[in-house]
């Protein structure tokens, strides 16, 4: 068993910045950024906390509130603050993953290591551009064109649609570069 659900990180996040019960974390989800890029249901969010118990990231305190049932605060435990900051400064694997999981560690990174976040972005284009050198190799062995009905015409459109993505997705983390380095030189 391991992290493996973009709202596990993020709640991993979420209680990086404080300890917190699961409905305040709850409502990080609904209708703010965070919401834009993970979505989260009630019911999952306290399925994930109990993964993450079980994994010895976070642990919950009961805390009183009166004459109401003690309600659960959750803290991260050391072993999940280092988890989670070695996560963030990774760039991700696969570029599909950037919509959610590399916004999240910028989301994130921002505030927690905030002086990693250039290399975070630097490595993510490295990482994109490997992949890409990586789809292009494969493109060379498809210069024939196949008829439409073929699988190899169709394999060719993916490869080439990857290809296409993937520099897209170059482009803009070197727009987020130059935009951070401007924003980073005017503070």
């Amino acid at each position: 068993m391991h992290v493996s659900e973009p709202a596990e990180y993020a709640i991993l996040g979420l209680l990086e910045a404080r300890p917190m019960h699961g409905y305040e974390m709850f409502q990080h989800f609904q209708g703010g950024t965070l919401g834009q890029i993970v979505h989260l249901e009630m019911s999952q969010m306290y399925a994930f906390l109990k993964k993450l118990e079980r994994l010895n990231y976070i642990v919950a305190q009961l805390e009183p509130q009166g004459s109401r049932p003690p309600r659960k605060v959750f803290h991260l435990t050391p072993a999940g603050r280092d988890y989670f900051r070695h996560w963030l400064k990774e760039p991700v694997e696969r570029p599909r993953d950037i919509r959610i999981l590399f916004l999240l560690k910028l989301y994130f990174i921002r505030h927690v290591l905030p002086a990693e976040m250039p290399a975070l972005i630097e490595r993510q284009i490295s990482a994109c551009q490997e992949f890409l050198h990586h789809l292009e190799g494969l493109q060379g062995g498809q210069e024939q064109l196949a008829p439409v009905q073929d699988l190899a015409f169709f394999d060719r459109v993916v490869l080439r649609s990857r290809i296409h993505q993937t520099r897209a997705l170059i482009a803009w983390l070197q727009e987020l570069q130059h935009d951070y380095r401007l924003v980073g030189t005017s503070s």
